[in-house]
């Protein structure tokens, strides 16, 4: 069963495209996620007071039509069949009753102290289930290794990053790894972005952004201090259509 909820863009939320950066997709699905989690239990909350928390290992967003700043939409989240250690679930937008992006993600159930993971079946979850989304391109996938990746920049985490757990919050890298495509990002959106989480990147170190492109699909991998990576991506932009008429707006 999904969560279902109503959300109106904030004009904040818009890039220099005017239309729905990355990160803020993201942000409504996740928003969607956390609200279904209360609804249902155990919430977000709840599982850190056991000491639980639930970590993003992969996700898979498709955009397939752009959002503008004030847009009306709803926002679903719901679980997904899960076994062994892999949390599933997935996320859809719509405007006017018309679908706008999904996304499917896989989560791990880890203990805060210590990092152990657990089985899903260990603790009881209540939260409603429906169908898995099956997306264009899947969830999984690795950087081809013929690939050439250059490094094109360094960022350090920074406050405005960091979630309770004290390292990046996962949607905040949509927007980040964008900013070191080595392409121009106006004039374009990302229409699909795969990203794994392979090791977190906690409040003041400092990221590696190694990036290439084959065949129109753009890739990222980010490299901690230690020498570990942090994410890899592969990120699909697409021209955004001018309006034929001032104030139009193109789907």
């Amino acid at each position: 069963m999904k969560w279902t909820g109503e959300y109106r863009v904030n004009a904040n939320d818009v890039d220099r495209n005017n239309v729905v950066s990355a990160s803020n997709l993201l942000r409504y699905m996740q928003d969607a996620a956390n609200s279904q989690m209360e609804a249902d239990g155990p919430s977000y909350m709840e599982l850190m007071e056991r000491g639980l928390s639930f970590v993003l290992s992969r996700i898979r967003v498709s955009s397939y039509r752009p959002l503008y700043s004030h847009d009306r939409i709803e926002v679903q989240s719901w679980a997904c069949e899960s076994r062994g250690v892999q949390f599933n679930r997935c996320y859809r937008i719509l405007r006017d009753g018309v679908i706008v992006a999904e996304g499917v993600s896989v989560w791990a159930l880890c203990s805060i102290a210590d990092r152990k993971i657990h089985r899903v079946n260990e603790y009881e979850m209540h939260y409603g289930q429906d169908e898995m989304l099956e997306l264009d391109l899947p969830a999984r996938f690795r950087i081809p290794e013929d690939v050439p990746l250059t490094l094109t920049g360094e960022r350090t985490t920074e406050y405005a990053d960091i979630d309770m757990n004290g390292h990046m919050n996962n949607t905040r890298y949509p927007d980040i790894l964008c900013s070191f495509l080595g392409t121009e990002m106006t004039g374009q959106r990302v229409i699909s972005m795969g990203i794994s989480f392979l090791s977190e990147a906690p409040l003041g170190e400092t990221l590696k952004f190694y990036t290439g492109q084959s065949d129109g699909m753009q890739y990222v991998r980010t490299v901690r201090e230690n020498g570990l990576t942090n994410v890899e991506a592969e990120i699909l932009l697409d021209p955004i259509e001018v309006p034929e008429t001032s104030g139009e707006r193109s789907e």
